[in-house]
């Protein structure tokens, strides 16, 4: 079966996440796949070739021409094409700090790049798959691969970080008077924010079960910052705020 992992404009935190983290078993990973194109650890020479591919994995978001030539060409030749980390599967927090603001280039042109607001991969192309986070669970990163491998369709929690909070033993931030978009948030991060007391900021999107205004009441009640709270949400968010947002429209 043939692999290829490829990287959009972006930090390039989640393949150095899986790099990092998958440690010797990443030999294991090239020793099992046909992987052609790796970015970071086997590109072609020129790095302009898009080998076809069984499961083609898109880090980084949509924002210049470049990348969007070659996410299509990416979509023509996979079979499987699967959104890896929050930048690819909602904008993350390039697609709200994009709008509004001016991106041509003052004078010249810098070459052929034409830069945009930034999207997510499915704004344009068909994804088959996201997998959220920021940046990516390598151990999520492997379930989802034996799963795709062997004809099972992934899936991701059903549950919210509160959930994983509660686990845990963590303190409620809320009740201690922080906002944190826990009850928003999709799980399987292990709570990794909220356990070293730093609020939730969803950066792996909305949990199934999100509801807006149920917890803007609850911030009422407790006379809490609305305003902060939608401002965190937009952040990591990026263009799945708009799901979540629509109650409060």
């Amino acid at each position: 079966m043939k692999l290829a992992f490829y990287s959009l404009t972006s930090c390039e935190g989640c393949l150095t996440t899986l790099i990092t983290n998958l440690g010797p078993n990443l030999e294991s990973l090239w020793n099992l796949f046909d992987i052609d194109y790796f970015k970071l650890v086997r590109e072609p020479v020129g790095g302009a070739k898009i080998p076809n591919a069984d499961i083609a994995f898109v880090e980084g978001a949509v924002v210049t021409n470049l990348d969007r030539e070659k996410l299509l060409e990416i979509r023509r030749n996979s079979s499987i094409v699967v959104a890896l980390g929050t930048c690819a599967s909602s904008g993350n927090i390039a697609y709200t700090a994009s709008r509004g603001i001016n991106l041509k280039i003052k004078g010249k042109r810098l070459r052929d790049l034409e830069v945009s607001p930034a999207e997510p991969l499915s704004s344009v192309i068909t994804v088959d798959f996201e997998l959220s986070g920021c940046p990516v669970s390598a151990e999520e990163f492997t379930d989802s691969l034996l799963r795709l491998i062997n004809n099972i369709e992934p899936v991701q929690p059903d549950y919210c970080v509160c959930y994983e909070c509660r686990s845990k033993g963590n303190s409620c931030l809320l009740e201690g008077g922080k906002v944190c978009l826990g009850p928003l948030a999709m799980g399987g991060c292990g709570a990794a924010c909220p356990s070293v007391g730093s609020p939730c900021y969803s950066c792996r999107g909305p949990s199934v079960e999100a509801d807006l205004a149920a917890y803007l009441k609850t911030l009422d009640k407790k006379g809490m910052d609305k305003k902060r709270a939608l401002l965190m949400l937009k952040t990591f968010m990026g263009k799945k705020a708009k799901e979540v947002l629509k109650s409060e429209q």
